[in-house]
């Protein structure tokens, strides 16, 4: 999903002094790659591959780096009937036939929605006044609707493919995911895999929505966004592009890619990135071989450590909306050149689970520019705006009491420190819980608390937060308590 917004964070929009009503619809709703489709492809449960979906086990992130196909020969698990494109016969004489493929018999669609509703203890909270300043709304109680498609091209699962359309109640469609896989291309299994199309690129061992209390695991920061740019390129988003990935004995994995980023119809695609990881413990990456010590009652269960590096340089084109010096409204748009390097580190132990990570960004020119009047009030001189560095820092942990309950608390740190300027800073501390009231229905709660020190020009809300302080000046709020829903099918 992408992370700008048409479904923010848990703590979005409102909180409230009336804690029972938020218990009613229950429960964070992040955005959703537990898709039905492949369990009617399968034959097999939702949790197969998740405990609290979008939240994925080790075997279900096995299926995932795989390029969505079980450990060994895909074709032996699949149990929906399958229509033929083609003869077999038609390989022995390849390049002079189309090779055969498959579809299944039925149309490999999978429905979802999420939504929440939101409570505001304080009605002067951040929060709250993004909200107007309500004390309780349901304006987001069904707030998108995603339709998901998931298979592949052929009954060995060497070519795959994932899509998502997603739909805000406010009328935006965007398409966050549509890509072809192309596994096992050649020398040992695994080793090397190509994806073409729109997706998240690979920065760690694990899929991107595994948090239970948050949308994301890892913290998303338009930096330029948050300074006024009217659209930004941030680290957790979807982009077009092409990425080389694959995993070597089991235990180590690696990806390089290239993306078009934001503004791909005045930008050329620049932007590139690389991650490495490492397992210790537990299952393989591939979910190949045999898993010492295994319980069939907690598929989740494992003792193991992950560590994840990665860098990323993006080339973003972006637009702000400013005043001149003579009070005239311009938007004018300017070059900026990031470069991230950050880490993840997972450590496992039976039920238990933390996340840690983190990653530095610097931005050459992520402040808006100035604008000055000129005798032509269209052509105004500009002055591009100031050099960022940036900083965000998150970290989960949470422990599976029942295999429908886990409760959960994330706490996330932002630094920005534009040149020029004041360092301003974002903590927040994010407990709640998460339900599976069946293996595809969700529900969760959430609070949010904040401590801000200053904000940024463009407010924190483009990194999901709503303190706002003036300069110079700290803060501490209750933000808001949300009940959330999502469900399958």
């Amino acid at each position: 999903m992408s992370t700008r917004r048409l479904f923010p964070l848990p703590g979005r929009h409102h909180f409230a002094a009336a804690l029972v009503a938020a218990l009613a619809p229950l429960f964070f709703a992040a955005q959703a790659h537990a898709i039905p489709a492949f369990a009617r492809k399968y034959g097999t449960s939702c949790v197969t591959c998740h405990t609290v979906y979008p939240k994925l086990t080790p075997f279900g992130e096995a299926f995932r780096r795989n390029g969505y196909k079980f450990p060994g020969n895909d074709g032996d698990y699949v149990k929906q009937d399958q229509v033929s494109l083609g003869q077999e016969a038609y390989k022995k004489v390849f390049p002079n036939a189309v090779w055969p493929g498959v579809i299944p018999d039925s149309v490999p669609i999978a429905i979802g929605f999420n939504g929440q509703a939101t409570l505001h203890p304080d009605k002067n909270s951040g929060a709250a006044v993004a909200d107007n300043n309500s004390l309780f709304s349901l304006h987001d109680l069904v707030a998108e609707g995603h339709i998901w498609t998931g298979g592949s091209f052929d009954s060995d699962g060497k070519i795959t493919f994932f899509g998502e359309i997603t739909f805000s109640s406010e009328g935006g469609v965007e398409v966050e995911h549509a890509k072809i896989l192309f596994n096992d291309l050649l020398g040992p299994q695994h080793l090397f895999n190509l994806i073409i199309g729109r997706g998240a690129q690979t920065l760690t061992s694990f899929g991107q929505h595994s948090s239970y209390v948050a949308d994301t695991m890892m913290t998303p920061l338009g930096v330029t966004a948050l300074f006024g740019a009217t659209e930004g390129w941030n680290v957790a988003d979807q982009y077009n592009g092409i990425e080389l990935n694959g995993m070597a004995g089991g235990r180590f994995i690696y990806s390089i890619g290239v993306n078009a980023g934001d503004n791909m119809d005045v930008r050329p695609t620049e932007n590139a990135y690389a991650h490495v990881g490492f397992k210790l413990g537990g299952m393989r990456l591939d979910g190949e071989g045999e898993f010492k010590g295994a319980d069939p009652n907690k598929p989740w269960a494992e003792t193991a450590l992950t560590l994840d590096v990665f860098g990323y340089r993006s080339a973003s084109h972006t637009s702000y909306a400013v005043n001149d010096n003579m009070g005239n409204p311009v938007t004018p748009q300017q070059d900026d050149t990031a470069w991230t390097v950050g880490g993840n580190a997972r450590f496992t132990a039976g039920s238990f689970e933390l996340n840690v990570g983190g990653y530095n960004e610097w931005h050459s020119a992520a402040q808006a520019p100035i604008a000055v009047a000129t005798m032509d009030p269209t052509m105004p001189m500009i002055t591009q705006g100031g050099a960022v560095k940036a900083f965000a820092l998150y970290g989960e942990a949470s422990y599976i009491v029942f295999p429908w309950m886990v409760p959960a608390v994330r706490v996330e740190y932002l630094d920005l420190s534009p040149t020029g300027a004041d360092t301003i800073t974002d903590l927040k501390i994010v407990p709640g819980f998460a339900f599976l009231v069946r293996p595809n229905l969700k529900l969760g709660l959430t609070a949010q608390f904040e401590r801000a020190n200053g904000a940024p020009p463009g407010s924190w809300d483009a990194a999901n937060a709503f303190a706002a302080p003036p300069p110079g000046k700290t803060v501490n709020e209750i933000e808001s308590i949300n009940g959330s829903m999502a469900f399958a099918f």
